[in-house]
């Protein structure tokens, strides 16, 4: 069994994380996926036909590389709170997350997608659109959401 376990380094994430792991067969294979969100503007104009973004390129990359160094805080803290379990695998992907989880679970032939949720309300959700919701309608395999208490 092959079982992704999509991080944001939150609390809720670790303790799905480690949830999940409870849950599964101690032998099957862990891919713990972090994602570093594309900056706006990094893309910007680039489907219209424009040749370039509209924010300043210095700023995009300060900013895309802040993304990358949170998206590394977050395997780490949530790989350390897996403790010494073996045969755990990392990974970074950029762009947005809800797409990314479920374009690497299809590529690496994840047999399950863990994620975290907030438990944010309905208004919310449907105004700001939700990580594990997306993830949740356009798996490639099942997904576990575990709700942070």
């Amino acid at each position: 069994m092959k079982v992704l376990i999509a991080t944001d380094g939150s609390d809720g994430a670790v303790a799905a994380a480690q949830q999940a792991l409870r849950i599964v067969a101690a032998d099957a294979s862990v891919l713990v996926l972090a994602v570093a969100e594309t900056p706006a503007g990094r893309d910007a104009g680039l489907d219209s036909g424009f040749g370039g973004g509209v924010a300043d390129p210095e700023v995009i990359e300060v900013e895309w590389q802040a993304g990358r160094t949170h998206a590394e805080e977050a395997l780490h803290r949530t790989v350390e709170g897996l403790g010494s379990r073996a045969g755990i695998e990392s990974r970074i992907e950029g762009g947005d997350p809800a797409t990314a989880i479920c374009e690497v679970a299809q590529e690496a032939g994840a047999d399950v997608i863990v994620i975290g949720s907030r438990g944010h309300g309905f208004l919310r959700r449907a105004l700001l659109g939700s990580v594990s919701t997306h993830v949740i309608h356009h798996a490639p395999c099942p997904v576990l959401v575990v709700r942070s208490t």
